[in-house]
């Protein structure tokens, strides 16, 4: 059962990867950044799915070292999404220097942590929740690059709400944040993690269609 909700998850990321090509105009670096991390979520999903199947194998072992590889490398990069969103819809504090170097300069120890924390001293082991078997790492950190990225991008997100009149990047940031900050602990919250990362990449999938579609702003 719970297989098969990974391969649903996987299933509808694929489908958000075909449908953002369908986007008019020339892709922008923002639209291939979320490809990016569609194709990362569609691994880890597939790579969950098939857990009961392949935990215990070499091959399995192996194949799990891009989930965390693809997580820690792409996410990181979300705050300089918000950067060039806030930028097309004009929000002047995304033309200032100072916060524009802090942000790119956030991206880069967000990255260095997360692929020191989550690549190069991971250690996977074993475990079975809800009967369904996976790998996980042995670490008890939880992924502070990731929650640090998420709180960043919250006042990023609502700027753009004031200025732009659109939402939706602002709830999808808060929904996963929340999500994941109440379920993170529970022994179903990898399952929770995972829809709410569907939501969240919709979001910003409309977000950015939105964005393509809006010429910027002054």
């Amino acid at each position: 059962m719970v297989s098969t909700v990974f391969l649903i998850y996987f299933l509808m990321h694929l489908g958000f990867l075909a449908w953002s090509f369908s986007f008019d105009g020339v892709a922008s670096p923002r639209l291939w950044f979320l490809r990016l991390m569609l194709v990362g979520m569609a691994y880890d999903n597939v790579m969950l799915a098939f857990g009961p199947l392949g935990v215990g194998s070499d091959w399995y072992l192996l194949c799990n070292y891009p989930r965390f590889v693809l997580h820690a490398g792409v996410l990181p990069f979300l705050t300089l999404f918000a950067l060039s969103a806030m930028n097309t819809c004009g929000i002047a504090m995304a033309h200032n220097r100072f916060f524009a170097s802090c942000c790119y300069l956030f991206t880069a120890l967000a990255w260095i942590y997360g692929m020191w924390h989550e690549v190069w001293l991971l250690q996977l082991e074993p475990r079975e929740i809800l009967e369904h078997s996976r790998l996980v790492s042995v670490s008890n950190i939880p992924p502070l690059a990731t929650i640090a990225t998420n709180i960043l991008i919250l006042p990023m997100a609502f700027s753009i709400w004031r200025r732009a009149g659109w939402p939706l990047f602002f709830f999808g940031s808060l929904f996963i944040f929340l999500l994941n900050g109440s379920t993170g602990f529970q022994p179903w919250g990898f399952i929770a993690g995972n829809s709410a990362e569907v939501i969240f990449i919709c979001c910003l999938l409309i977000t950015e269609r939105y964005l393509i579609r809006r010429p910027e702003m002054v």
